[in-house]
């Protein structure tokens, strides 16, 4: 594994997508300086290359792999570059994605904490990270999730994309790296006593060796748009149910019980 091939690697990946420029521009990155790490006379900083490995979906060390195992991965398992303006017309109308449903949803737009209580981890609390944010005229999100004390995985990744459904928020999520695990999500909006949170239950596949089908209640917990971003990644994390640092309000909604008042799984606002 060298930075060596990373020029390779990045030139590869390019004939993925539709142009260079296209490339650059999705990922938000200057073209003049991606084709200096594509000649190799410049080398990526750390951010950069986890914004180039999110957007093909791949793990940031894939990219300084050798170059012949990387071209052995990208042909066993296609890079996403993923233009969601490309979205045939059939799947726009079915998701109604027009410019009238996605202006409500500007005001989503920024960092979270999301949290929920995972089945693999009994009687914890998941706390990640999800950036929400427009894109091409559509609201689509990164969501990251570690598990730094887990020598199986560190950390999951997941693209999204937010609909707006009049009176509440459907958002899809898959896995990045390989296109499993999807997740959907379907969320109120701000509440007037709690207006920095969305809540709701989102419906998936899990990690487990069985990959079961399960429900969570899960909360949303907005930052802000301009935040420090090394901080909140250090708060995501796994935390035991009761832990203090987790606010009692958001523990209270993602309590996966069923009350003998509640007929159904169902969200707690």
């Amino acid at each position: 594994m060298s930075a060596a091939d990373l020029p390779a690697n990045l030139r590869l990946l390019c004939s993925y997508g539709r142009s260079i420029t296209a490339v650059c521009r999705q990922i938000g990155i200057n073209r003049q300086q991606f084709t200096k790490y594509m000649a190799g006379t410049s080398q990526p900083g750390l951010s950069n290359v986890r914004r180039i490995a999110d957007h093909f979906g791949l793990e940031d060390y894939e990219l300084l792999m050798e170059h012949d195992a990387f071209r052995k991965l990208v042909s066993i398992r296609r890079p996403i570059a993923p233009n969601i303006s490309d979205l045939s017309d059939e799947i726009r109308k079915t998701l109604f994605l027009t410019s009238d449903s996605v202006a409500p949803l500007l005001k989503q737009v920024g960092y979270y904490h999301n949290y929920f209580m995972p089945l693999e981890y009994p009687g914890c609390i998941l706390r990640g990270l999800c950036h929400v944010y427009e894109q091409n005229g559509f609201i689509v999100s990164r969501n990251v999730e570690r598990y730094p004390r887990d020598p199986r995985v560190r950390v999951k990744k997941y693209n999204g994309i937010f609909v707006h459904t009049g009176d509440k928020i459907v958002m899809f999520e898959r896995e990045s790296t390989i296109g499993r695990a999807p997740w959907l999500s379907i969320l109120y909006p701000y509440e007037q006593d709690q207006p920095q949170l969305l809540q709701g239950l989102t419906l998936g596949v899990t990690r487990s060796s069985g990959r079961e089908i399960a429900c969570y209640r899960v909360v949303m917990e907005y930052l802000g748009q301009d935040i420090d971003l090394r901080q909140a990644m250090r708060g995501c994390d796994l935390y035991a149910e009761d832990d203090e640092r987790i606010d009692p309000e958001i523990r209270r909604r993602i309590r996966c019980e069923i009350l003998p008042h509640e007929l159904a799984f169902m969200a707690r606002v």
